[in-house]
């Protein structure tokens, strides 16, 4: 059986009338997302203009599931009319829903004791780099094969590249 003739041989039951065409959406949305086929449609008998200047646009547009979906419609309704959207509400349940055990936090302050030492020595590795690099633009071992650069390009960038190391290293240290 198609979804149409479904539709046809199946009661629709009017679980809530929603305030606007977007409303009624996002509802027709979070139901469907939520397992439940819905429709919506508004009343032809009240001028959708005249509904939103007069805030009287409950009558616009109804929300329409399968019979045997009522209930669950209605509870899902609810709970997306009753859902908190401002974020210090959303924060504040959420704080008080929190309960961290002792042995949580210890686990988490070892997490990120273990990622700030991964850091740490991510961070020497980059100041060792640095400093092999500098001192190899510095000799140009012969090893290379390739002409050295003028010898003031060569120093610049030798000095250049020891004080990227040392800095990567002070504030290694600093972090520390």
């Amino acid at each position: 059986m198609s979804d149409s003739q479904r539709w046809d041989a199946e009661k629709l039951v009017e679980i809530h009338k929603a305030r606007d065409e977007w409303q009624g959406n996002l509802l027709i949305g979070f139901l469907r997302d939520n397992g439940i086929q819905a429709t919506f449609q508004g009343d032809p008998s009240v001028n959708l203009d005249v509904a939103h200047m007069l805030k009287s646009t409950d009558d616009a547009f109804g929300v329409f599931v399968l019979e045997e979906n009522a209930g669950k419609g209605r509870e899902l309704v609810r709970e997306f009319l009753t859902a908190a959207t401002d974020q210090a509400v959303l924060e504040e349940d959420a704080a008080k829903k929190l309960h961290i055990s002792k042995e949580q936090i210890a686990q988490l302050r070892g997490a990120i004791r273990e990622e700030r030492e991964t850091f740490a020595f991510l961070q020497w590795i980059g100041m060792a780099f640095l400093g092999a690099l500098a001192l190899l633009w510095a000799i140009w071992p012969d090893w290379l094969k390739t002409e050295a650069p003028a010898a003031v390009y060569r120093w610049s960038a030798a000095i250049l590249l020891m004080v990227a190391a040392l800095l990567v290293g002070g504030w290694t240290r600093r972090r520390l």
